[in-house]
């Protein structure tokens, strides 16, 4: 059973969105949103690790 999503909106700096895409190419991830969630488990779980 896949969890519920909830939209939100935000503003980044493009400097930020830069290195999301860089990231996003790197990994070959197909799209934005599934790279921010990808960086932000990544960042969550390395806080676990502390």
């Amino acid at each position: 059973m896949s969890e519920k999503r909830i939209r939100i909106d935000m503003r980044l700096p493009e400097s930020i969105i830069k290195k999301i895409e860089q990231y996003q190419e790197h990994e070959g991830i197909t799209t934005r949103t599934a790279t921010i969630l990808e960086l932000i488990r990544k960042g969550l779980n390395e806080g676990k690790r502390e």
